[in-house]
């Protein structure tokens, strides 16, 4: 089945971060005297900052958990060096907005995460769409991401595929009703999928 539209996480899906925000929260934690969970790590990897801090035991609604917020923040900078873009990303993308694509982003990061990213900067000109937290109430799982996505690109469902590492990803995509893809390069877990993908060059074969 070809699709016209490709919908993309981006940590996980097109940015290997995984050990940047093991360390940075592993260090944080550590800082406080607060037990690592790598299992809650992992449960928490696709979600916001601020939900991933909660699943490892930080209360937010604390002055002391909004000072680990920050530190936290402070640490994933510091690491942030060691970020990397998926092996294929740049091709394939490019790739598919040769073909006339239509290219969008749902991602669990705020704006500002997204542009002040140096590692995205050579994607995000590919996209004609890009959707954070900062556009929405609800993010995902819930579906509120892609219905503000297909809203303002007109796409139809049947011709749209989500590509994304995470349960959060494969839940927004199937409440919302689109096909989703696994990226089995990035993801940390077993999720339920349409696709399963083992490398980004493989999406070249949907179109």
């Amino acid at each position: 089945m070809a699709f016209k539209n490709y919908i993309f996480d981006i940590d996980g899906t097109l940015l290997d971060t995984y050990s940047v925000a093991y360390k940075a929260k592993e260090k944080v934690l550590k800082e406080y005297n607060i037990p690592f969970d790598k299992k809650m790590f992992d449960l928490g990897f696709a979600s916001t900052s601020e939900k991933s801090l909660e699943l490892l035991g930080v209360d937010l609604n604390t002055p002391l958990g909004q000072e680990i917020l920050k530190e936290e923040s402070v640490y994933y900078n510091e690491f942030s060096k060691d970020i990397k873009v998926f092996d294929g990303a740049i091709e394939v993308i490019k790739y598919l907005k040769d073909n006339h694509a239509g290219l969008a982003i749902v991602t669990a990061r705020n704006k500002d995460e997204v542009y002040t990213e140096p590692k995205l900067a050579e994607l995000l000109p590919y996209f004609d769409y890009v959707i954070t937290v900062s556009d929405v109430k609800n993010p995902k799982p819930d579906k509120e991401s892609l219905e503000v996505l297909f809203k303002l690109s007109n796409w139809e469902k049947d011709e749209s595929i989500f590509i994304g590492d995470s349960d959060n990803d494969s839940k927004c995509a199937k409440s919302f009703g689109i096909k989703f893809g696994l990226a089995g390069w990035g993801a940390v877990d077993e999720v339920t999928n349409d696709y399963c993908f083992e490398s980004l060059k493989d999406l070249k074969k949907l179109t």
